[in-house]
């Protein structure tokens, strides 16, 4: 008896033995990547960012399973979709199937279909290129931000324009950004804190610390890009937050802090101070992270706004004056530009007929881009805050407690609102 079951033990540990030989060189000999063949949709294919799109494709490959990721990837190979997946044990796969884009923030532009197709050893991508045609945005409402002792008073405009208080935030806040996709609002404190707030109930979701150095410049910023939150660190870093709070992206400066940045032409633009010899500096980094070009300045450059291939506009606040010069980040040469402006730097702002506002001291200069021709705008107002609003281009201002909305480029006034104290932020919120 014993013997027997012995024998079968034996026949059993070698059959098992020969399965996992016969699996192992199977997968050994699995040399070979699978073979994709894309039915639908054609290249080049125009759809609407709520579309769903029919895919067809036949996978065959020498062994199984195989596993089908389905999205949309930009023109720089970042997913913009969630993953539709399709998995099966065998070595055969067919797809028929409808892919719903699940993204409506999409703006107009080529994209690329990815199939990526992986049989537990090898690896094949494959990308049909479609153009994609965004949904047209609509202005839901417009949040303001109003100092009252020692925080800020939120409100919130209805189809009237009319301004509802909606919540408090016990802190003064230096820099604001909507972030329509996620619907949240963040907020950068004096003391260098991020807080997420979000737009339906206006309720805390999370919040960072950072640290600002001592003696060292305050000032920082918070912008939106490309479905991230991205704000800037007084440690020497630019961090992009998805909506939880995760950090999907570090930008380290070169022994550097970083108080104001701008993304232009797929590049992350900084100015920034050296933490040691309190220098200021031009930076451009690659969206990977990488620094490409560093330029040291004798003045503090203040914002950066896009002007013309390879080139961007500097606005600087040199003493008393406020000068403007165009930087090739290319060559990584500076030059001046314009006229030279006596006063303060208060804001700047690309027009919608591609000039430059700038606000200095108590006056706002139209500023023309080919020669830097200077001519007032509204003769006798003054502005702390510019802002365009995309859709009707109308220009928001913000004096102290007023905001004043013009006709832009009239400078006749469409609408004028007083608050009870200072105004230190304007933002929009885009529903679609």
């Amino acid at each position: 008896m014993n013997k027997n079951y012995n024998i079968l033990h034996i026949i059993l540990l070698l059959i098992f033995i020969y399965s996992v030989f016969i699996y192992s060189c199977k997968k050994q000999n699995d040399d070979n990547e699978p073979i994709v063949n894309v039915e639908s949709p054609l290249e080049n294919v125009n759809v609407s960012a709520t579309d769903s799109i029919l895919i067809k494709l036949n996978i065959s490959d020498d062994y199984g399973p195989l596993t089908v990721r389905v999205y949309i990837a930009d023109e720089q190979m970042k997913a913009v979709t969630t993953v539709k997946e399709f998995n099966t044990d065998k070595n055969i796969l067919n797809i028929n199937d409808y892919y719903l884009f699940s993204n409506k923030y999409l703006t107009t532009g080529n994209y690329y279909l990815t199939f990526n197709v992986n049989d537990g050893k090898n690896t094949v991508n494959n990308f049909i290129k479609i153009h994609i045609n965004e949904i047209p945005l609509k202005l839901n409402s417009i949040y303001v931000g109003i100092r009252d002792g020692s925080g800020t008073r939120v409100f919130k405009s209805d189809s009237l324009m009319n301004f509802i208080e909606i919540g408090y935030v016990p802190f003064f806040i230096t820099s604001a950004s909507i972030n329509n996709y996620s619907e949240q609002i963040y907020f950068l404190s004096n003391t260098g804190e991020l807080f997420c707030y979000s737009l339906g109930n206006f309720q805390l979701e999370w919040s960072k610390n950072s640290y600002f150095l001592q003696n060292h410049i305050k000032l920082g910023e918070i912008k939106y890009n490309s479905y991230l939150s991205y704000v800037t660190d007084g440690l020497g870093f630019v961090y992009g937050y998805d909506s939880n709070g995760q950090i999907r992206q570090i930008y380290s400066m070169d022994n550097s802090i970083p108080y104001s940045f701008n993304f232009i032409d797929n590049y992350l633009f900084c100015c920034a101070e050296d933490k040691n010899t309190f220098k200021k500096s031009i930076q451009t980094y690659s969206l990977a992270g990488g620094i490409l070009t560093k330029y040291t300045t004798n003045f503090m450059p203040l914002k950066i706004l896009p002007y013309a291939n390879k080139t961007t506009l500097i606005i600087a606040q040199n003493q008393s004056n406020v000068e403007l010069y165009t930087y090739n980040y290319e060559i990584n040469y500076l030059y001046s530009f314009g006229s030279v402006y006596g006063g303060l730097y208060n804001d700047a702002v690309t027009t919608p007929d591609n000039k430059f506002i700038v606000s200095v001291g108590n006056k706002l200069n139209i500023i023309e881009k080919t020669y830097g021709i200077t001519t007032e705008f509204a003769p006798g107002k003054k502005a702390d805050l510019l802002k365009f609003e995309t859709i009707s281009g109308l220009l928001y201002t913000a004096d102290s407690n007023n905001v004043t909305i013009y006709n832009y480029p009239l400078q006749s006034i469409y609408f004028t609102y007083n608050f009870n104290d200072k105004i230190t932020f304007i933002e929009y919120y885009y529903n679609k």
